[in-house]
């Protein structure tokens, strides 16, 4: 897989055409989030029992992880989330509600890497740093470009059994040493249910023709998913959340676009589709997906981990069969 193109204030290209000027605009709009928000429980249905009533209160930084947690927790936790569903953590700003969440929890989960350095404050602000906490990233070989790990390991869902899910099981077992073996017990199951997804996924990806599997993204999140499930990272339209890319930039994505003979951009829902939209035209790619989840859950049938990578992979894989 070759590095994928990221558009950053680095890149060198010549001077854009005249139509591509919109897109700076364009940009700043879609680098705010203003894209629509989704709203879901942590866990998504048919997920684990519910937690009794002196559950362990474990709080995450999004709801990808309070979702895995709760799946490993079973009914001995209740796990929530800081940001809400629809958000992404990059450049979250914590709200003053957000150190009150963390007041009464027993464990903080996050994945570090740069993800969420926001929790950093948080914790200063409301706990000082006194709640056990799991930084389900430490560990984990990143990929790294330009100089930055990538930090969305979990769209890699072999990642996710095999780092995040005896993490947190020996965590909560450290916490709560009385239900070791129901979070042991948990976490096999739910291993096993992501062997199953990984291979249910890994089929739906093979009925894509070779030549076509390549993406577009609209945010660096898809080096892990790309690598294991064998995509092209083409290019991505911003390289750093918030910074919106020059007319040259995008010039020169356009380009890049056209001359891979990408099938599909592709965004995600909790950013404007104006500027994905725009590539694609320009570009002479006809087919604009931007309803992906990444770095939170969205509502039914997105509104949980497992159903999450499933949405994507359908979205995908309509968009390049």
């Amino acid at each position: 897989m070759r590095p994928p193109m990221r558009l950053s204030r680095r890149t060198t290209k010549t001077a854009a055409r005249a139509p591509l000027i919109v897109f700076t605009a364009l940009a700043m709009l879609a680098s705010s989030g203003c894209g629509p928000a989704a709203s879901s429980s942590a866990a998504g249905s048919g997920g684990p029992p519910t937690a009794a009533a002196d559950a362990i209160k474990v709080v995450a930084t999004t709801t990808v992880f309070a979702d895995i947690v709760q799946n490993v927790g079973g009914s001995r936790v209740v796990a929530t989330s800081i940001i809400p569903a629809g958000v992404g953590p990059e450049d979250y700003e914590p709200k003053p509600d957000d150190a009150r969440k963390l007041s009464d929890a027993k464990l903080v989960v996050s994945n570090g890497v740069g993800l969420d350095n926001f929790l950093d404050r948080l914790l200063a602000s409301g706990t000082g740093g006194k709640t056990p906490q799991l930084v389900l990233g430490d560990g984990i070989p990143t990929i790294t470009v330009d100089g930055e790990a990538n930090p969305h390991f979990w769209l890699d869902p072999s990642l996710v059994k095999q780092y995040y899910v005896p993490k947190i099981a020996a965590k909560l077992s450290d916490i709560d040493p009385a239900g070791k073996a129901t979070y042991d017990a948990n976490a096999a199951a739910y291993s096993s249910t992501l062997d199953s997804l990984d291979a249910e996924l890994k089929a739906k990806i093979a009925t894509i023709p070779e030549a076509n599997r390549k993406l577009v993204t609209f945010h660096d999140a898809f080096p892990y998913f790309a690598r294991h499930f064998g995509f092209e990272l083409v290019g991505v339209i911003l390289a750093n959340v918030g910074q919106e890319p020059t007319a040259a930039d995008l010039a020169a994505l356009v380009d890049k676009v056209k001359s891979a003979g990408v099938k599909a951009v592709f965004s995600e829902a909790q950013f404007s589709p104006k500027l994905s939209q725009t590539l694609a035209q320009e570009a002479g790619v006809t087919k604009v997906v931007t309803t992906l989840y990444n770095d939170a859950l969205g509502p039914a049938p997105a509104d949980s981990y497992l159903g999450l990578m499933r949405w994507n992979v359908d979205q995908i894989v309509a968009a390049l069969s």
